[in-house]
């Protein structure tokens, strides 16, 4: 197995493909893996009033993060404008489309279940063998549906509150919240949106925060530095991964984080039940904090809810 633990997403040396598409280029750093087609990861840097025409799609899940410009949305036929620092997260059978306001915007791309990578290379294999056939309505509607993609009329757009489109998740949003000595999550993705495959927190972590995995265990693990220094040791590989870097961890490799400086995170692989997990932490806190000076107890506790970690501290 290939040990491509960190990905620069900015350094072409890192990139796995890079496509040129006219009115936007696109960087993939991880391609899809797995049943569930599970981290695909990519770049999509669009040219000024780029448009995505409104669609839906049968199957997949998509996970956008704005990490520059701005975006004009419609979701559901409702009208807003998403900004640098937002998320926006779209099942399957949720109509939307896109207008990009400003030149260079990063569209920073997570998918499951769509396999994005493979539909741009059909993509440009049928632009550049057979173009006329991009303006045959008969052949387009074969070439949607293979990719289970449903193009809409385009609605007459309602204004709508930011706060009250369920897809957009800005930087203050969580279904569910727990802070710490050093660390604040939030919870952006709940696994109820991604058919039970995964979680997506973001976390504000202190410098001096420490997390161990000391225990192999099989999951993946894949992380997003927005911003600050954390160093890794997997395996007994070190490294430091800085803003606009992924870290990609495969199952049984035992890693310690340790955070350098205040880091802004993404924890993109969130295979363990972490929401559920700390909802009964805080249980245990209220009812039976004799509970948690047992660690017998709290490590079988822990694995009940495919929690590896096994040791947490600050430095002082």
């Amino acid at each position: 197995m290939e040990k491509r633990y960190l990905i620069h997403m900015n350094d072409p040396k890192d990139w796995l493909r890079h496509w040129e598409e006219g009115t936007q280029v696109v960087n993939d750093f991880i391609l899809p893996r797995g049943p569930y087609e599970k981290d695909e990861m990519s770049d999509t840097i669009y040219c000024k009033d780029a448009v995505v025409p409104y669609h839906q799609h049968e199957k997949g899940y998509e996970t956008f993060y704005i990490a520059r410009g701005s975006v004009d949305c419609v979701l559901r036929g409702k009208h807003i404008v998403a900004n640098a620092g937002d998320m926006l997260h779209i099942p399957p059978f949720t109509p939307h489309g896109f207008r990009f306001l400003e030149e260079g915007t990063i569209w920073r791309e997570l998918f499951q279940e769509i396999n994005m990578a493979q539909g741009i290379m059909n993509k440009n294999t049928v632009k550049g063998n057979y173009p006329a056939y991009m303006d045959d309505p008969e052949f387009m509607k074969m070439y949607r549906s293979s990719h289970k993609q449903l193009q809409r009329e385009t609605p007459v757009p309602e204004e709508a509150d930011r706060n009250q489109v369920h897809e957009l998740r800005t930087p203050e949003f969580s279904f569910s919240r727990y802070q710490t000595d050093g660390v604040d999550l939030k919870l952006k993705v709940g696994k109820w949106e991604t058919g039970g495959v995964k979680e997506i927190w973001n976390a504000r972590v202190s410098k001096g925060v420490n997390v161990e995995y000391d225990y192999p265990h099989c999951h993946w693990e894949l992380y997003y530095i927005v911003s600050g220094a954390v160093e890794f040791d997997i395996m007994g590989e070190v490294f430091t991964a800085e803003n606009d870097c992924l870290v990609h961890i495969p199952p049984y490799h035992r890693h310690k984080i340790r955070v350098l400086e205040d880091s802004e995170i993404f924890d993109y692989g969130g295979e363990m039940n972490l929401m559920a997990l700390l909802e009964d932490y805080r249980s245990l806190e209220k009812y039976q904090p004799e509970k948690l000076k047992d660690p017998e107890f709290m490590t079988a506790f822990q694995r009940k809810y495919e929690c590896y970690v096994t040791k947490f501290y600050r430095e002082s």
